[in-house]
């Protein structure tokens, strides 16, 4: 008796529970997609299309900018004017090219282009794109779409495009200094790119303290070492393996400086060798005056004098000749004692044999 009430019980609530549910299942059903304009029955399919190819981003590690090559066909019969519409990711941001102007009401949209195709021709725009983001992005990937457009406003549908932050990578940074001379130094670098692909260019922090100034190269306007050093930019390809050989010329002057260099930005370089502390020595003398580099013993000054010169070099000493019995005598006394000694030893045989 207890068996089937068990089982009315559990029949009771698999029907509940499949009530309770269905509820549920229902609301989570997706929405209807609404339909492009284009695509409704009765209106044309749209004849302006536009494409674009994937962007790197590469140069100014801080904020990267690449090409964005944009496609736009006319597939009608007549000849049109073909725009393209634009959107471009959060941290992206349009800098130059395409006759673009700001789209109404869309935030990071542009409408482009206008330019009179024939029928079944094309033109391509080139655009620039840069990051835009506040702090220096790596290793990251966002997408962009372009859509044709006529110049009734009739739209094609947007097809995507990607854009390739850069990666993190190795780079290592070698620096040696001359000695200053004329209130001048030069110090040579090595950067190598030891990752495994191209970088696109990377950025030399030079921290400069009082006396010393950056001459050559140009320091960049970025405005990020706040006035306390000089920034320069190596906007320039550099292959994985291959290394980016400089110098960098100061105006030193009030003694001995320690200058800082180091790579940035420091959150892009997995490596440690990113960074080099030199001494610019030599007096930094100005005035036309050459200094002299440091002597090898540092407790002698180089500019001191002897207290007194001679005037004539002073003779050589007379080396006395030798005297006394010689290595050969005592050989020839030694040889003469065996030979004897021998002698005796069979003179000594031969008696006791008679």
């Amino acid at each position: 008796m207890n068996r089937p009430l068990r089982s009315g019980i559990v029949g009771a609530a698999v029907l509940v529970l499949s009530a309770l549910a269905t509820p549920t299942v229902a609301g989570a059903a997706p929405a209807k997609p609404t339909v492009s304009p284009s695509t409704t029955a009765g209106n044309a399919a749209p004849t302006i299309l536009a494409r674009a190819d994937i962007v790197f981003l590469g140069g100014d590690p801080s904020h990267p900018s690449g090409p964005l090559e944009v496609k736009v066909v006319n597939e009608g019969g007549a000849a049109a004017k073909g725009f393209f519409v634009l959107r471009l990711p959060q941290d992206a941001d349009l800098t130059a090219g395409g006759d673009c102007r700001a789209g109404d009401g869309a935030p990071r949209t542009w409408v482009c282009g206008g330019a009179e195709l024939p029928a079944g021709g094309d033109r391509t725009y080139r655009l620039t794109v840069t990051s835009s983001a506040a702090q220096p992005v790596f290793g990251v990937t966002g997408w962009g779409s372009v859509a044709g457009q006529d110049a009734t406003g009739r739209a094609d549908r947007p097809t995507e495009f990607r854009i390739n932050w850069p990666d993190r990578t190795t780079l290592r940074l070698r620096a040696t200094a001359g000695p200053v001379v004329d209130g001048a130094a030069t110090m040579r670098l090595r950067v190598t790119n030891t990752g495994t692909f191209d970088i696109g260019g990377y950025s030399l922090n030079v921290a400069t303290p009082d006396g010393v100034r950056v001459t050559a190269p140009g320091c960049s306007d970025s405005g990020r070492m706040n006035g306390v050093g000089c920034e320069i930019l190596r906007e320039r390809r550099l292959a994985g393996g291959a290394t980016d050989s400089f110098d960098v010329r100061v105006a030193a002057t009030g003694g001995t400086k320690s200058v800082r260099l180091w790579l940035a930005p420091t959150n892009r370089y997995t490596n440690a060798d990113t960074s080099v502390t030199l001494r610019l020595t030599g007096g930094g003398a100005g005035g036309g005056t050459t200094t002299t580099a440091p002597p090898a013993d540092p407790t002698t000054p180089a500019t001191t004098a002897p207290a007194t010169a001679p005037a004539t070099p002073a003779p050589k000493a007379t080396e006395l000749p030798r005297t006394g019995t010689t290595t050969i005598v005592y050989g020839l006394i030694g040889v003469s004692l065996l030979t004897l000694g021998g002698g005796l030893l069979l003179l000594r045989r031969r008696l006791q044999r008679g």
